[in-house]
């Protein structure tokens, strides 16, 4: 049997690589044909070493063309979709706050097609209008693949156009849920595939309460690059910490940056002054950046200022001077030395949170803004993902900047303790699935699942499908907007 695994890779995204670096298809690949269908660009960072890798491998890889405009349109309707559906999940209703204040007009028009009947209409208008894909519906037709495996974090550049094609030919699919958010923040499918696999009981109750999905279609399954941080225990320290540039006595403790907007560098600061004065307990603070932060408004440049008992960590130096990303390969090998090397973990809203968790060590939450930026740790505190971690009773939560040195002082007296760290590792459960099966494993055991509850194979011979559009940009049609422009703007001066 046949199947095709869908990926991409464009700008900065990770998906794909989430998947390959957890080697999450290796026993798929043991007893199935796979096809690797990867959409991307000319441009796409690593392209060429992806096909030469593949090629080493032996493993089949066809390269599809990504069309901005045809993505643009499933973005509006991903909009849409969050703006009539906000009362499911409090992560909609904050993108739709940021977003309408930072593209009013657009919001707008978005609110007048957020009512049911209109958006279905609408919808159905849109997809008629674009059809399918063609580059990714000609090798499925050629193939005739008995399966798809759809790696996603749902907003992204390949998974409504998969779904769309697999809805149309009838293709069993087994979507494979990427990121912790993923379900609850990235907008509402309408094309529901075959079966779920997510992360864990948190992301299965995001699949059914926000998605309406039914309940025996959606599997725990984990995450596939924290397959790496098994086998965590009984390391010796001393060479990451080496490597880490940090003291090799006293307590190391890492502050992980966010993507969203915060003035970590000012925090940062109050820190190693308040360790230099005694404030603070002693310690060393690593601080890592968000590899993909965006770019902040109002925040001093971390090289900038002379530190005392503050390290950027090595590792992702160079992407912060130069606003570049690094190898995402690399860069979580680097995480699982790096959480086995600090003693606690302090981040503004991010997945570190959960990850230091996972390595039992003290964490807490910063989740206060920073006065400076509307999308602060604050407003991301309220996404629905983060509100099961709340409950975890160990886990310290700073709603108040005054609340900020106390609660670090805690965190600090935790550091050794025993107990403590065992009762965040088992909160995790909750929130990753892991037994003592790989993800690998899991994978192939739900792709069989699936095709044993399948009645019929897909409709590739009774099925009258053709080719969609692909919206290419073509010079005429930049002209021709731009004359429409300049036609605009002389009548609002003539009036």
């Amino acid at each position: 049997m046949k199947g095709f695994v869908f990926g991409e890779n464009i700008e900065r995204n990770e998906t794909s690589i989430r998947f390959l670096a957890g080697r999450a298809f290796e026993a798929l690949e043991a007893k199935y044909d796979l096809v690797y269908v990867v959409v991307g660009t000319d441009q796409s960072p690593g392209r060429a070493s992806l096909e030469n890798e593949f090629a080493a491998e032996h493993r089949k890889l066809v390269w599809v063309p990504f069309y901005p405009e045809r993505f643009r349109r499933w973005q509006t309707l991903f909009d849409v979709s969050c703006i009539l559906h906000d009362d499911k999940s409090s992560s909609f209703a904050v993108r739709n706050e940021e977003g309408a204040r930072e593209q009013p007009a657009y919001y707008a028009r978005l609110k007048k097609l957020a009512r049911q009947e209109i958006y279905d209409k609408h919808r159905r208008s849109v997809e008629e209008n674009m059809g399918l894909h063609p580059d990714i519906l000609a090798p499925v037709l050629r193939e005739r693949p008995d399966f798809f495996i759809l790696p996603s974090a749902l907003l992204d550049h390949v998974t409504d156009d998969v779904l769309q094609i697999a809805d149309a030919l009838a293709i069993p699919t087994l979507l494979l849920v990427a990121g912790w958010d993923n379900l609850s923040s990235k907008g509402l499918l309408y094309h529901k595939p075959t079966l779920v696999g997510v992360w864990g009981e948190q992301s299965k109750n995001h699949a059914v309460e926000v998605q309406g999905i039914d309940a025996d279609r959606v599997f725990s399954v984990g995450a596939p690059h924290y397959e790496l941080f098994r086998n965590s225990e009984h390391v010796d320290r001393t060479p990451l910490r080496q490597k880490l540039g940090a003291p090799q006595k006293g307590n190391l403790l890492l502050f992980a940056g966010t993507l969203r907007l915060f003035d970590e560098t000012q925090l940062l600061e109050e820190m190693d002054r308040a360790i230099e004065l005694g404030t603070l307990p002693p310690m060393h603070v690593i601080y890592r950046p968000h590899p993909l932060r965006s770019a902040r408004l109002h925040e001093g440049d971390f090289f900038n200022h002379e530190w005392h008992h503050v390290t950027m960590d090595p590792q992702v130096a160079n992407s912060y001077r130069t606003r570049t990303q690094d190898d995402f390969l690399s860069r979580f090998n680097h995480l699982t030395h790096l959480y086995r090397a600090v003693d606690a973990v302090v981040s503004p809203m991010s997945t570190v949170l959960l990850e230091g968790m996972l390595f039992g060590l003290p964490t807490m939450a910063v989740a206060f803004g920073d006065g400076k930026h509307s999308w602060s740790a604050d407003k991301v505190s309220r996404m629905l993902h983060f509100k099961e971690l709340y409950e975890v009773a160990e886990l310290l939560v700073c709603r108040d900047r005054a609340d900020f040195f106390p609660l670090l002082r805690q965190l600090v007296s935790k550091i050794g303790d025993s107990a403590w760290s065992a009762a965040l590792r088992q909160s995790t459960a909750y929130f990753v699935y892991q037994d003592e099966q790989s993800y690998a494993d899991r994978v192939l055991s739900l792709v069989e699942t699936m095709l044993s509850r399948v009645n019929q194979p897909p409709i590739y011979d009774s099925a009258r499908v053709k080719p969609g559009k692909r919206f290419v940009v073509r010079n005429w049609w930049l002209r021709s907007r731009i004359r429409k422009y300049w036609r605009r703007a002389v009548r609002e001066i003539v009036k």
